[in-house]
């Protein structure tokens, strides 16, 4: 009999602690942005970036992004470039850098998932880097984040 209230005891305990901490994370609606070519940049070049929340294992809650950019010119077009990096960041607070792969003549693409669920970047920028000297180029397309909840 002392077990069987000891088990309900803690089977009422953990059980709404366990479904208020899941209520406490926000779920950030999925966002999608159109990333435009700076100035002097051809305006073929066009990329896409895809915000939402993953959930990885053990509830490891996680934010994604991912980059999608289509006809970019080369980068050694801005001087001595062979790749492109995304730049995510939050003004005066927090920033992302995670490099882009070339997959067909012009297009590139890349992901980071260790964003913190909490936390969605308001600026996104794909830059021009020479992943050798590690020195950035020029800024290719950008955007500010306008879909934040």
């Amino acid at each position: 009999m002392r077990k069987i209230i000891l088990t309900v005891f803690i089977v009422l305990t953990i059980i709404p602690s366990i479904t208020h901490s899941e209520s406490e994370f926000k779920q950030f609606s999925p966002c999608t942005e159109i990333l435009e070519p700076t100035e002097g940049v051809s305006e073929n070049a066009k990329g896409v970036a895809l915000i939402y929340n993953i959930e990885r294992e053990f509830n490891d809650k996680r934010t994604s992004l991912s980059i999608h950019a289509l006809h970019m010119p080369e980068p050694s077009r801005f001087g001595n470039y062979e790749s492109y990096e995304v730049l995510a960041y939050i003004p005066n607070e927090i920033s992302w850098t995670f490099p882009l792969t070339q997959y067909v003549e012009n297009n590139w693409a890349g992901k980071w998932d260790e964003i913190s669920a909490t936390m969605r970047p308001t600026r996104i920028k794909v830059r021009a880097i020479n992943t050798k000297t590690n020195q950035f180029g020029p800024v290719v397309l950008e955007k500010s984040v306008s879909c934040l909840n």
